[in-house]
């Protein structure tokens, strides 16, 4: 990577390649649209890595140039037209392809204050991004994975988690570092808060894919126990909404697999609590010739009966603006199904719904 260097002229306007004039024929690949820069378009938090690249080197303004057949400006923060350029480093992917460059106008020049040093930890932080963008793509290709086999969309995420971990720690720990220099109430510390949600938001996607890639295992569980452990790690914000309505039976399954399915259930439940009245989320069992049914019902926005099947598939979301990924219930599913057990669930619009799962009863252990 190029670190800052002596003052140069700066071009009239960061903008000042057309685009037009050295795009490429329509249908040509650009090994930058993998990264988010398809049809225009950038990954979302360009701009605000450029205003924390000013506040954290003392520049004027600061933009990030697109390299390639359809070089241009991705984003800006800042004026820079008539300004000199006083840094600028290289933005290159792990793969090897180069993204741009990130560039300063205005301000010191040289390194005082480290701010090479914080000029490469930025760059970083935009490769991050920029990899991020193309992990999230490869998420949303799991539903053409789907179509051939639900193995392949668990080893599929359980690659997608390995690419995703690494770049977003690299853009938290950037986004952690920078708000810490920069006061509340300022405009750049909400933007900076913004970003970190936008992280927080990935973070929980990864935690989606990691469990739906995780291979399940055997074990018994006593659920009497188990299901008190867990709702006190959830404690305050499960403590007056779960009710355990009835005695709960021992499973063949294990402790982490049942722990799984129950937190993707309660969460599911939370996320789609009602609007006009408290959550509220009863757990119940009862016996069936396979083994036991364990039912979890809430009181929220419920869905239409013919969507009863559907909702257990990956990636299958049916609010949109709900965040996640669509793999709370197919892990469900799939856990289930590896015991030996199966899962369903039942709901109406807005009355609530009930997601069920039979699991198998311990065999006992043959007489010594």
């Amino acid at each position: 990577m190029t670190s800052t260097h002596p003052e140069v002229p700066a071009p009239e306007s960061p903008e000042a390649e057309s685009p037009e004039a050295e795009s490429p024929e329509a249908g040509t690949p650009d090994p930058l649209d993998q990264y988010g820069f398809a049809d225009g378009g950038r990954p979302e938090g360009l701009e605000q890595l450029c205003a924390v690249a000013c506040a954290a080197t003392g520049a004027v303004a600061a933009s990030i140039e697109l390299a390639g057949p359809r070089a241009r400006t991705a984003a800006v923060h800042g004026a820079p037209e008539g300004l000199p350029v006083t840094g600028e480093v290289e933005l290159t992917a792990s793969t090897g392809v180069r993204l741009g460059v990130l560039r300063l106008f205005g301000g010191e020049v040289g390194d005082s204050g480290g701010r090479a040093t914080h000029l490469e930890a930025l760059a970083q932080a935009v490769v991050a991004l920029c990899e991020l963008e193309a992990a999230r793509a490869q998420v949303f290709d799991l539903e053409d994975e789907v179509a051939r086999s639900a193995e392949a969309v668990a080893q599929a995420s359980g690659q997608i988690v390995h690419d995703l971990n690494n770049p977003l720690a690299g853009v938290a720990m950037c986004l952690e570092i920078a708000r810490d220099q920069v006061p509340d109430g300022e405009l750049l510390a909400s933007l900076l808060d913004r970003a970190s949600g936008s992280a927080d938001r990935m973070k929980r996607m990864v935690v989606d894919l990691m469990q739906y890639g995780q291979q399940p295992s055997a074990g018994v569980t006593d659920l009497a126990v188990e299901v008190p452990e867990l709702l006190s790690q959830f404690s305050p914000l499960l403590d007056e909404t779960v009710e355990v309505l009835t005695p709960l039976p021992v499973v063949a399954a294990s402790p982490g697999d049942v722990r799984t399915v129950l937190t993707a259930l309660w969460e599911n439940a939370v996320k789609f609590a009602p609007d006009d009245r408290a959550l509220s989320i009863e757990v119940a069992a009862e016996e069936v010739p396979t083994g036991w049914r364990i039912r979890v019902t809430d009181n929220g926005r419920g869905f239409e009966p013919d969507e009863a099947t559907r909702i257990f598939a990956p990636t299958v979301r049916l609010d949109k603006r709900i965040p996640g990924m669509g793999l709370g219930l197919a892990t469900v599913q799939r856990i289930v199904a590896a015991a030996g057990g199966r899962a369903g669930a039942e709901g109406s619009p807005d009355a609530g719904a009930t997601v069920w799962f039979e699991l198998p009863a311990p065999v006992p252990e043959a007489n010594q």
